[in-house]
């Protein structure tokens, strides 16, 4: 795993807060909270946590895709990942066309590429027709991610695609993507994304029961969608809660496939700080359905550093 190079930008903390508060500030109507202040929402965390360079090994291994699949196992033993197929370094990719000759020899088959040390630029290969496709996916895969919005566990991570095997699903879509928030080990919410690439729908459901958070929220379920059998989901609370141990904060995602769970990611500043709890509002501007979601994850966290897990 690579170290932090801070002589490339500069990633001091105050550098980095300089950079981002006005996207914060923005987006909330004032700068950050320190976590600890009881008017802090988990934003205010994320945004601590993500301008700081100190992150363990282990936080920093579980963000790159490709080391990410060993250490998800270790952690939660029979977990499922999907298969690599291949792994390319970036060194010398020097343009889309580059990638894409380099991708080439996968294209038509029912593989994803995505940047080991970004987030977004997902390429679905069976419709791999041009280098346009992966201008994308190669501007992400030959940058330091770190340097977008200061998420410095991302910082000189080695700059890779990697290419897996799709998640086979039910219907031939893309899977359902659980999103568990964690607080030291223990899941309080899950936000279930359905059709992520396509009329996407969002709803924040509690954990264990997997009722509606808000009920107001006016959102409503499309039609063909459900969630999860029981089992499957007291399956997924078990591998969140196992993923999760290690942190004082991490969003786990898993994926409802076919033939079972499988292994998505760990995300530790979701959206850069920026990100809204899904409701009928929107995700432009906080809403209640937002500061109910924060106020039970702050008030879990706060409880868990006045018990000694500072995380």
């Amino acid at each position: 795993m690579s170290e932090i190079d801070g002589n490339a930008m500069d990633f001091s903390p105050a550098a980095n807060r300089a950079a981002v508060v006005p996207a914060f500030a923005e987006k909330f109507g004032r700068p950050p909270l320190p976590p600890e202040d009881p008017r802090a929402l988990l934003n205010d965390l994320v945004f601590a946590r993500m301008i700081d360079p100190d992150w363990s090994p282990l936080a920093r291994a579980m963000v790159d895709k490709v080391s990410a699949k060993e250490e998800a196992v270790r952690l939660c033993p029979g977990l499922r990942t999907a298969p690599t197929v291949a792994v390319i370094a970036m060194d010398g990719v020097d343009s889309p066309l580059a990638l894409f000759d380099r991708l080439r020899p996968f294209a038509g088959r029912d593989l994803v590429a995505k940047p080991a040390q970004a987030s977004g630029g997902i390429v679905f290969l069976r419709g791999l027709k041009r280098p346009a496709n992966v201008a994308t996916l190669h501007a992400l895969a030959t940058h330091d991610y770190a340097g977008v919005m200061r998420e410095m566990q991302y910082a000189g991570l080695p700059r890779r695609v990697i290419v897996e095997t799709l998640i086979p699903t039910r219907d031939g879509q893309p899977p359902d993507d659980l999103k568990f928030h964690c607080i030291g080990g223990e899941p309080i919410w899950c936000q279930v994304d359905h059709a992520r690439f396509g009329g996407a729908w969002s709803r924040i459901f509690g954990v264990p029961e997997f009722a509606p958070m808000d009920p107001d929220d006016g959102l409503v379920m499309p039609a063909g969608m459900s969630l999860p059998s029981a089992e499957r989901r007291a399956a997924m609370v078990a591998a969140a809660r196992a993923l999760s141990a290690p942190f004082d904060y991490v969003r786990v995602d898993l994926y409802d496939g076919l033939d079972g769970i499988v292994f998505g990611e760990l995300t530790f500043t979701p959206a850069a700080s920026l990100g809204i709890a899904p409701s009928a509002l929107g995700s432009h501007r906080e809403t209640e359905t937002h500061r109910r979601f924060s106020r039970a994850l702050m008030d879990a966290w706060r409880k868990g550093r006045e018990g000694g897990n500072a995380g």
